[in-house]
């Protein structure tokens, strides 16, 4: 993710309410941040926290982690919660109806702010990724997914569908298969891989095997930290493939073209392969750099020549103090 740094933010919109603060927040499967921007559009407080995902670390941490963050951000900017107009807050886990109801009803009773919007953390990232202009988004961190809206203002998405049936080229992708080459290099099923040593130290264990345990023999809770924790591995695999581990350069390939199909289907959706527009790249795994971002322009770009695969314009936290500006101004008009 981008760094969000105390400049200011450009904001077009007027209000009139008293209360000067927006607050924007973006939460997933390894951290949470929060923003608080004022009405010049100059970022006045940051805060950071844990996971906010309510499908891994469950709704009543995921709402303490985001109360940790918000709390932050605010003592930082000098303000009490109360004072801020309004909040978007966007989370992974809550693309459902069940998960986003819950979660909506537990921000409300934790938050004393009076327009509270929930989105998805996919949503929060295109509008800080495009400026809300047509466009398209690939997140990748702990998990993945990919959305855009096109000039007719019709949004998509494709992927995001968590570290068993989905989440291709994330970190829990990129973590998962880094074990893997683990487990077949130990067996001679594959080729030798430098994963072996730092993934084992990682784990605390001395040998392939025992990995079984620490992976398999582990509570509900455990489990959830076992994903996060196959997910921190994709780092692991970066260093690798940048020393020239040719198990882990393939790993990262394929990590791209998973990436690549998931923005393709977006494209294809929205019917954009013939327009000039912005695909930005949005989460930790894009910090692979070129590794990552070569082979994925590429397939792309066969698809949608006249595509840009660019940084993102902001930060998802930023885009989320953005809709929440946008969202207040329009309830005052």
């Amino acid at each position: 993710m981008n760094t969000v740094t105390s400049e200011a933010v450009s904001i077009d919109a007027h209000t009139h309410t008293q209360s000067k603060f927006w607050l924007g927040v973006d939460g997933g499967g390894t951290n949470s941040r929060a923003v608080i921007l004022d009405e010049t559009g100059t970022i006045r407080g940051e805060g950071r926290s844990a996971a906010a995902n309510l499908l891994r670390v469950g709704l009543e941490n995921a709402v303490n982690h985001i109360l940790e963050a918000v709390r932050s951000a605010c003592r930082e900017a000098g303000i009490e919660i109360s004072q801020i107009a309004a909040a978007c807050i966007g989370l992974a886990g809550v693309s459902q109806p069940h998960y986003h109801r819950q979660m909506l009803d537990a921000l409300k009773s934790a938050l004393p702010i009076r327009l509270i919007a929930l989105e998805t953390d996919a949503r929060v990232a295109l509008a800080g990724a495009t400026g809300n202009h047509p466009g398209v988004v690939i997140i990748a961190g702990t998990g993945s997914i990919a959305c855009g809206i096109n000039s007719q203002g019709r949004f998509a998405r494709a992927g995001g569908w968590g570290p068993i049936m989905g989440d291709e080229g994330s970190g829990s992708y990129i973590g998962r298969r880094a074990l893997e080459a683990v487990m077949m290099s130990y067996d001679f099923r594959g080729e030798a891989t430098s994963m072996t040593a730092p993934v084992l130290l990682h784990f605390g264990v001395s040998s392939p095997p025992e990995l079984t345990t620490v992976i398999y023999d582990s509570s509900s809770k455990e489990k959830g930290e076992i994903q996060s924790k196959i997910a921190q591995l994709s780092p692991i695999a970066v260093e690798a493939a940048q020393q020239g581990d040719q198990v882990a350069i393939g790993i990262l390939r394929d990590a791209a073209s998973e990436l690549a199909k998931t923005g393709i289907a977006v494209i294809d959706q929205l019917k954009m392969e013939r327009e000039t527009f912005r695909v930005a790249c949005v989460g930790g795994v894009f910090e692979a750099g070129d590794l990552i971002l070569n082979p994925l322009r590429e397939e792309i770009q066969k698809v949608a020549p006249n595509v840009e695969i660019a940084p993102p314009l902001d930060p998802p936290v930023i885009g989320a103090a953005k809709m929440a500006f946008a969202m207040n101004a329009e309830s005052v008009l």
